[in-house]
Formats: structure tokens, sequence, C-alpha cells
């Protein structure tokens, strides 16, 4: 591989795409690599993804699929975290005369 012209490439994918982080759809490749997964990574490692075929940019529609999916999760996780942190503390009533404080002699 040409090193030059890799890293002409990628510079250029950079300068193409605009944003901090962007979204990326992985290939299929040789070493097995699965294709269809969405991810968010950074730009510099997305457009490094796509220069080296292991990756393509996501549309528009698939980001805000993946975005909807992501909050899904979180909101679900956040309510089984909330769910596991209830505590309940059962009091009974006391019954008949007793205070519940012990007997009084006096």
């Amino acid at each position: 591989m040409d090193l030059r012209r890799y890293y002409q490439e990628l510079r250029q994918k950079e300068a193409e795409i605009e944003g901090k982080d962007i979204y990326v759809v992985s290939l299929e490749t040789a070493d097995g690599g699965r294709s269809g997964v969405i991810t968010q990574v950074p730009k510099a490692i997305g457009c490094r993804l796509i220069v080296e075929g292991r990756a393509r940019l996501a549309t528009q529609e698939e980001a805000e699929k993946y975005e909807q999916e992501e909050q899904r999760k979180r909101d679900e996780f956040a309510s089984q975290e909330f769910a596991r942190k209830i505590q309940v503390q059962v009091v009974a009533e006391p019954k008949g005369g007793r205070s519940g404080r012990g007997s009084e002699r006096g």
C-alpha cells in the first residue's frame, strides 16, 4: 500500500465530513468483520475505517434509527437500575393495647 496515497485519501475524507463524531456502518471483511453494524466513532477513526474499506458512512436514517435504539436501551437500563434500588420497609401496626415500646409499670 502506498502510504502517501493512503494519508492523502485520509485527509481528503476528513475534510469532506463535518462534525466531531460520525456514524459508520461496518462492511464484511476477510478477517471476519460483520457487515451492517452501526457505530458512533470519532471522525478520525471513522475516516480511517472508510479509507481502509472496513466501513462506510451511515445514512441520516441509519444514524437516527441507531440513536433511537440506543436511547431506548439507556431508558430501559435506567428503569431497571431504579427498580433495583427501591427499598421497601414493612411496618406492622401494634396489636391491642401494646404500643411496641415495652411495658411501662408505674
